[in-house]
């Protein structure tokens, strides 16, 4: 990942942001974000230099427009800044931490990452060799460890309580892909749904928990289940060409996602969540990434 202290010497101006965004977005032939034409020049006007012309539809513009960098009067560098932050906080990154970090206020950086977050979007490739399903609940105030509170009147678990449910699917050894569904959403129907869109079920062997919403599974691809009542892994006579059955690599990925909120984001609703597993899910599918700078401008950039 591009350090900060890299970001500093690679882009130290403004200008030199801009060039580099005109060659990750166009390479050597710049074309009019509004018509597609590639008559364009560079304004004449010396204090209009990062400003380009096109001459078929007569308008004027920046690299920045239909980008994630649109309409905003913080500085590329900035962004750039904050991306790297963003990326390398393996648990995530609060809004008022990188506010400080930047000098800005709050709620300028808070729009900031959620553009970011925007742009993390899943490439849709889907997942295959032996994978890993899980569900879990993210939200809401953690249950109190002292069960003799007379003030605690209560955390029920799984779909008693009021948090809002996350499906998700990882590859051993490979990616993950988590999405925000509803209570109701939960059936063997909408969960069989969930594995055609995020697996190749032709090359894919699934590992659950006993949760009934996976008991028609076997109907599409390999299913082995494990009864976490018994224990966390176990062998059959499968073992040697599937790996144990077991959910630990899913469940390492849940702690990621709740020590984010708990710890870093603190409260996040409904409405954000998605962009929040967006973040989340891009990081850890390009922690062994090198210019991830590279990688989220190329994403930041699209339309």
């Amino acid at each position: 990942m591009t350090s900060i202290i890299e970001i500093y010497k690679r882009f130290p101006t403004q200008d030199d942001c801009l060039k580099h965004l005109e060659k990750v977005r166009w390479g050597d032939d710049p074309m009019c974000p509004y018509c597609g034409a590639d008559t364009v020049c560079e304004k004449s006007e010396q204090d209009r230099r990062s400003r380009l012309q096109c001459w078929s539809c007569k308008k004027s513009f920046s690299v920045t427009v239909g980008t994630i960098f649109h309409n905003s009067h913080i500085d590329l560098q900035r962004w750039f800044l904050l991306i790297s932050l963003m990326f390398s906080a393996k648990k995530g990154l609060s809004a008022m931490q990188a506010a400080r970090c930047l000098e800005l206020r709050r709620p300028t950086v808070w729009s900031m990452m959620h553009r970011i977050r925007g742009a993390m979007k899943d490439n849709g490739e889907l997942l295959s060799g032996i994978v890993e399903m899980d569900e879990t609940y993210v939200g809401g105030k953690p249950r109190k460890g002292n069960r003799k509170d007379p003030d605690d009147k209560g955390s029920p678990r799984g779909r008693g309580t009021d948090k809002a449910p996350v499906v998700g699917a990882v590859a051993r050894g490979g990616k993950v892909k988590a999405k925000l569904v509803n209570k109701d959403e939960m059936t063997g129907a909408d969960m069989e749904k969930l594995v055609m869109e995020m697996m190749d079920v032709k090359n894919s062997v699934l590992n659950t928990d006993e949760y009934p919403g996976y008991n028609g599974m076997n109907n599409h691809l390999i299913h082995r289940t494990i009864s976490h009542k018994s224990g966390y892994s176990r062998r059959d006579l499968f073992s040697g060409q599937y790996g144990n059955i077991h959910t630990n690599t899913i469940e390492g990925f849940w702690a990621i996602v709740k020590r984010a909120v708990y710890g870093q984001f603190h409260h996040v609703s409904k409405k954000y969540l998605p962009l929040y597993l967006n973040e989340l899910t891009y990081r850890y599918n390009n922690r062994g990434t090198i210019n991830a700078l590279e990688d989220i401008l190329c994403l930041a950039i699209k339309p």
